[in-house]
């Protein structure tokens, strides 16, 4: 009997690092595919100081020439690619971009807002083509929400410095997130909300940064429809009235009137929707993304 027990309690004893480590396993896998997807960005090399006010510029278009990009070969198939495109953005429009998933949307956002740099053709700025160490320049004029958002918990200005006050309580007011968010100075210190406030509190950081290029990656979809017609209907023409030029990922084709100019991915390729085609994207888009 003694030794039965003796047993039973070295098999536990071993067992209990064994199931520890199984236990373990999807967390591993969930951070080796979070490492994956950070070495995939092409950020920037730690400096002690990026000098903020000297990294921008007036620019007044950014072009993307015959920009082509192919994420790496997988073993059942090639990595998916776009391009090659052509795409100029012109300052101050308000460009809506659509199409279905896997069309090349994200991707096409990460190579505009430098996230991702070009395997061949380029990026030009008012004409001249990025070299290498423009790259952290021109990063600096973009802010970006996109759906896989992380938050921060600090209001920053322009150059790192706290944020312009009377703005802030306009854009609190405006999101409908003065009483939501609690503050230590420029410390938010409650960041447990729903993924619509999160997105709005987002949208506040942003706005904080005063960078003059803003990329909304389908910002209005975790919002209640009251707020996502306010969204379209107030807050762009808003952000434009601040000076942003701004590219809205959107599937809602009640306000494709609210821009500019409409582009679609399709298979990697980007096309600008005009006249009839605009016209039945905006009856029907989501018939025609999802085809």
């Amino acid at each position: 009997m003694q030794v039965a027990t003796t047993f039973s309690l070295t098999l536990l004893f071993l067992r209990a690092p064994l199931m520890q480590a199984i236990g373990a396993f999807p967390t591993l896998i969930n951070a080796r595919v979070a490492f994956e997807k950070i070495s995939s960005l092409d950020l920037a090399a730690h400096r002690e100081a990026f000098g903020h006010s000297a990294l921008r510029h007036n620019w007044q278009a950014l072009t993307l020439e015959q920009v082509s990009y192919r994420y790496p070969d997988e073993e059942s198939r090639p990595g998916f690619a776009i391009g090659p495109i052509d795409l100029t953005l012109k300052r101050g429009e308000v460009v809506f971009l659509i199409g279905g998933n896997g069309s090349g949307k994200s991707t096409l956002a990460r190579l505009l807002t430098g996230l991702y740099q070009p395997q061949s053709g380029c990026v030009r700025v008012d004409g001249m083509p990025l070299r290498e160490e423009d790259w952290t320049r021109y990063r600096q004029h973009f802010s970006a929400i996109y759906t896989d958002l992380h938050l921060f918990d600090r209001l920053m200005g322009p150059a790192g410095e706290s944020p312009d006050p009377a703005l802030m309580e306009e854009w609190l007011a405006a999101l409908g997130m003065q009483s939501k968010l609690d503050f230590d100075g420029d410390r938010i210190t409650n960041t447990n909300l729903s993924q619509g406030q999160r997105k709005r509190l987002a949208m506040l950081l942003a706005v904080a940064e005063q960078r003059d290029l803003l990329l909304l990656d389908e910002w209005a979809a975790d919002q209640d429809p009251q707020f996502r017609r306010v969204f379209y209907r107030e807050l762009l023409p808003q952000l434009r009235a601040l000076g942003k030029t701004l590219v809205v990922i959107s599937h809602d084709d009640h306000y494709f009137d609210q821009a500019d100019r409409l582009l679609e991915m399709r298979g990697g390729q980007l096309v600008e929707l005009t006249g009839e085609q605009r016209e039945a994207a905006s009856r029907d888009a989501v018939a025609r993304v999802s085809g």
